[in-house]
């Protein structure tokens, strides 16, 4: 994730050594029961390795599912989905290893046990932390915003409202006023009047940086209307960078609470820098392997439903076809052939032609709705991800002829291109469906952010965030 969330590093610092410490205190209770206290000691340095092993595969699960992060939201399904990621990613590191070594690392008593008491605890404790913990105002990430227009407005609501953990607390908006060189600092009632709203200080451009440490803050965010108001600011903002305080511009803030890069504030030249550190060709190989290696891993229960689905589907609507083919953009402008279960009566778009399907669509069938719910429809797209058309996680590939449309109205549309499209991704989990140009400009933001931030681990979290909608058929996440 961005560089700009270095204040977010004690966070990840507390709950990887609490996880570390329940992982411990599993071990010791395991070894305990099974092995007994008198040769406790010896048998953990025997097995030592095989420990170590668990212990890294459970801490890089839990980073990589961002269970350390500020993006988890502190919803129990969420961390039971974690929870099973880690046990799955510790068991495979222990039968790959031992599988390696010829013989057992660990005892399959011992493992069972401390795995068991180590969830109990993790669980335990992270309830207690996200749910009580981190509401606390000792806790809380102090926050001053700097400016005091529309922007700085909508800062505050944003912080406001973004479901965090830890909070985030809004101590005071900080106007910089070119008249106080006598009277460097004034203090005056919060800007709405209401109770618990921040603070508003006006003060010299020479005295901004002092009264962000007298507030101690630990974020700044910077949201003046015109950078002539940053006149002789800027080099006091460096040193705030330096001294640990978080300062985020305008374009830092939409990233780090909103998951997205707006296209107000993109142009050419950030375009070029950004795209300095989009991909590496050895993540777009790992990228790659990881899509054949699931699609392969599911292929067996995909053929499965696919055929429950596709006998379905064709005692619906017998003279009807089962597979609904179209063409889409694929990456570099590429067109390739997407395949879909048939969700639409037959001949829906004889009339129409290429048009955004909406909510509710009269067009979708009774069996359709019910595929789309669970994005059922989507799985002959398995085939079009291991062919390599497609990637389990990108951009949603868009039809040829809305492209043409849409790059002539939305600027850097076609920046999406650069990666394969994916099966689900970023937008599509932090937006729901949408059917109009002003949808397709707000995806491209969130598409613009998954560009600049592209990695497996974002990539894993994109893929068990789509396995609720998948399970439960829930609407996608908007935060």
């Amino acid at each position: 994730m961005s560089s700009q969330r270095s204040y977010l590093h004690q966070q990840v610092f507390l709950l990887a050594t609490l996880d570390a410490l329940c992982l411990l205190c599993g071990v010791i209770v395991g070894i305990d029961i099974r092995i007994g206290v008198e040769t406790m000691g010896v048998y953990f340095l025997e097995t030592l390795p095989g420990w170590v092993y668990i212990v890294l595969a459970v801490q890089a699960s839990n980073y990589v599912t961002g269970a350390y992060g500020l993006e988890l939201k502190s919803s129990r399904f969420n961390m039971m989905v974690n929870w099973a990621f880690s046990m799955t990613v510790a068991i495979l590191v222990v039968s790959i290893t031992s599988y390696a070594w010829f013989s057992a690392v660990l005892g399959r008593g011992v493992l069972f046990l401390a795995l068991a008491v180590y969830s109990v605890l993790w669980l335990m404790i992270r309830l207690l932390i996200y749910h009580y913990f981190f509401k606390q105002d000792v806790l809380a990430y102090r926050v001053a915003i700097l400016g005091m227009g529309a922007r700085a407005r909508a800062d505050l609501v944003l912080v406001q409202n973004v479901n965090l953990r830890p909070r985030h607390k809004v101590v005071a908006m900080i106007q910089v006023d070119q008249a106080l060189a006598s009277s460097p600092i004034q203090m005056s009632d919060s800007g709405d009047g209401m109770a618990g709203s921040p603070s508003v200080i006006h003060c010299a451009p020479s005295h901004v940086a002092a009264t962000v440490r007298s507030l101690a803050c630990d974020v700044m965010l910077i949201a003046v209307e015109r950078d002539e108001e940053l006149a002789g600011v800027y080099a006091q903002l460096r040193r705030l960078r330096f001294e640990g305080v978080s300062v985020l511009s305008q374009l830092n803030v939409a990233e780090v609470y909103g998951g997205k890069v707006p296209l107000n504030l993109v142009d050419e030249q950030w375009l070029m820098n950004a795209s300095q550190g989009f991909i590496s060709p050895m993540t777009m190989r790992f990228k790659r392997m990881m899509d054949v290696g699931l699609v392969l891993l599911v292929s067996p229960l995909a053929v499965v439903l696919a055929t429950l689905i596709a006998l379905v589907v064709k005692l619906t609507a017998i003279r009807a076809p089962v597979f609904y083919s179209q063409e889409r953009m694929g990456r570099f402008g590429r067109v390739f052939r997407i395949h879909k279960f048939r969700t639409m009566k037959e001949g829906a778009e004889a009339e129409q032609g290429a048009v955004w399907s909406i909510k509710n669509d009269p067009r979708v069938t009774r069996v359709g709705r019910f595929l789309r719910k669970y994005r059922l429809d989507e799985v002959p797209q398995l085939w079009n991800i291991f062919e390599g058309d497609m990637s389990l996680v990108g951009p949603r590939p868009e039809r040829p002829e809305l492209v043409e449309k849409l790059e002539k109205l939305i600027p850097y549309y076609r920046e999406r291109e650069n990666i394969p499209p994916g099966l689900t991704g970023w937008a599509q989990i932090r937006y729901p469906y949408g059917a109009t140009m002003e949808d397709s400009r707000a995806k491209l933001e969130f598409d613009l952010y998954y560009l600049q931030n592209l990695s497996i681990a974002l990539d894993i979290r994109i893929i068990l965030r789509t396995l609720r909608i998948v399970l439960f058929g829930m609407e996608r996440e908007i935060r």
